[in-house]
């Protein structure tokens, strides 16, 4: 089973949060598992010329975890990233087309819109606002079925992002050590990137 991971943050602290749990719904889990098996693998250069900007961004992403490995779902052009972390630090990555034909600002043609069902599933919006709607709705939280994870899951959400935080730890104290001019060009570098390697999604 899929399930969504959220960190809540506190009341009392906005700068403690708690890991909170929840499955994924099914029709979303399946296409997720078909997601997976477009996956390729992605190095730590690229990682950190591409995909590490996000958390840069205002970008909306959801974290899935799923036999030890974490699902980052990453709302982006040309409609959805998903990067896998594992605990062997092995990274791979998709990109996927959104099916709403003006997805980012791009030009959609009549025959994209009369192939459009408006009212279907959108299981690419689910899998990141399912999660990220209920993070600011208590209510929310408990219709979806969230709660505090485990120690259990706490323990997998951090073997599997072990690898990649050690990676953006240490690029990161290198920017924060260059000028404003040189974080805005790696910024924008790895926007670029990310760009050329959706390849309109696939």
């Amino acid at each position: 089973m899929m399930q969504y991971l959220l960190f809540v943050p506190s009341d009392d602290d906005p700068e403690s949060a708690t890991l909170y749990t929840a499955p994924v719904a099914s029709g979303d889990d399946a296409y997720l598992r078909q997601v997976t098996q477009q996956l390729q693998p992605l190095s730590d250069e690229q990682y950190l010329s591409g995909p590490a900007v996000v958390l840069q961004t205002v970008a909306k992403y959801s974290y899935i975890l799923h036999d030890k490995a974490i699902f980052w779902c990453i709302e982006w052009e040309p409609g959805l990233i998903v990067v896998r972390f594992t605990p062997d630090g092995l990274l791979a990555w998709t990109a996927l087309r959104s099916p709403v034909p003006n997805f980012g600002g791009r030009e959609a043609d009549e025959s994209a819109w009369d192939s459009y069902d408006e009212d279907a599933e959108n299981p690419q919006y689910n899998l990141i606002f399912d999660p990220w709607d209920a993070l600011f709705d208590t209510e929310l939280r408990d219709e979806r079925g969230f709660v505090p994870a485990d120690t259990e899951i706490q323990a997998q959400f951090d073997a599997a992002l072990a690898h990649a935080n050690d990676l953006s730890k240490a690029a990161y104290e290198r920017l924060t050590q260059g000028s404003l001019a040189e974080r805005t060009t790696w910024s924008e570098h790895c926007k670029a990137n990310l760009k050329t390697w959706s390849d309109e999604g696939r």
